[in-house]
């Protein structure tokens, strides 16, 4: 469900009103109404780019934070002479949904989410036969951000606002395991495992904090698990955990890949080679520390196509959400995708 965001001294707004999704809507983000462009306050400023028309996916029971947060931000675009469309998701694949059939006349899809939405939209882009395709933006309000602290989008409302509305765009290439993409890791072993034996209920109240305790038990479980990965079709390696990444950060601030480029048509495959609970110890303190290529057992390789097998039907996790299983074929995706960036 979608409504234009006007100006709350037009008359046409009471009958507007009349609707009750739409006025819950408007309730919701209170004053954070957004005009349509108008031309001469456009004109005034011969800088900006030409007015941009958004459509922005947001989830209308995130947390009250975050729904002020989102509130701020389009507060400021209203500033900016650009339209806007709210659309709010109701399930998980909305999202994916809602790239994959807005229309001609976005010229920016934007996220307001965390990274497992930014993941849905990527899919629905990736899968639109019809070109040009719109550019994607992101609002960070999710539980965790990696992908917008890779490309350094701000996090003050007015300047990210400005961003989304005349900023420069880049191109980025995806990651594909199968049939889904991916934008920041594909992961199977023991992170893979971590994410999908979290509660979702338990994440929703305490956030990252959730990973780390099932993280606790995953390492006092100590499952052996051991996965092979043929690297270009030539180099085969056993591992005990393989994360293929495109980009360097991994579960917020911390750094697993430092080569990983998300604007590089590249994987790099990182090989946690030893297993037991002393050796997955280490890479967590090395990851902690910032030393984790110094950790014995711990290899990464530059490739664009990794196959993974052993332990069918074993969780992998893309994006931080498990989206599919063993055996994986990981490759990059067929085409690039622009997004909005400093």
């Amino acid at each position: 469900m979608s409504t234009w965001l006007v100006e709350s001294t037009n008359p046409a707004l009471t009958a507007f009103r009349n609707v009750p999704l739409s006025h819950r809507l408007l309730k919701l983000f209170e004053s954070a109404d957004v005009t349509r462009p108008d031309v001469s306050v456009a004109a005034s400023d011969s800088r900006l780019s030409p007015a941009r028309r958004l459509l922005v996916i947001h989830n209308p029971t995130a947390g009250r934070g975050k729904r002020r947060r989102l509130a701020a931000i389009l507060t400021a675009l209203r500033k900016e002479a650009v339209q806007v469309e709210l659309r709010a998701t109701e399930r998980a694949g909305d999202a994916e949904q809602a790239a994959r059939d807005c229309g001609p006349d976005i010229d920016v899809l934007v996220v307001a989410g965390g990274d497992g939405t930014i993941n849905e939209a990527i899919n629905g882009l990736m899968a639109r036969e019809q070109s040009p395709l719109p550019v994607l933006g992101i609002i960070p309000v999710g539980t965790t951000n990696v992908l917008s602290r890779d490309l350094r989008i701000p996090g003050q409302a007015n300047v990210l606002a400005r961003l989304l509305a005349h900023g420069t765009t880049r191109d980025i290439h995806v990651g594909r395991a199968n049939r889904r993409y991916f934008s920041l890791m594909c992961g199977v072993g023991m992170d893979a495992h971590i994410v999908d034996h979290t509660s979702l209920r338990l994440k929703k109240r305490i956030g990252k904090l959730a990973y780390v305790l099932q993280g606790l038990r995953e390492l006092l479980a100590g499952a052996p698990r051991r996965y092979r990965a043929e690297i270009d079709g030539s180099e085969v390696v056993e591992a005990s955990s393989v994360i293929v990444a495109k980009s360097r950060f991994y579960g917020g601030e911390f750094q697993l890949a430092s080569r990983a480029d998300i604007g590089n048509p590249e994987l790099q495959v990182c090989l946690f080679l030893r297993s037991g609970r002393i050796s997955t110890l280490l890479y967590i303190i090395g990851m902690g520390t910032g030393h984790l290529d110094r950790m014995p057992g711990y290899r990464t390789v530059m490739a664009k196509a990794v196959s993974i097998t052993g332990h069918d039907g074993d969780p992998a996790q893309l994006d931080g959400d498990c989206r599919d299983c063993l055996p994986l074929e990981i490759g990059l995706g067929e085409r690039p995708l622009s997004v909005i960036a400093p």
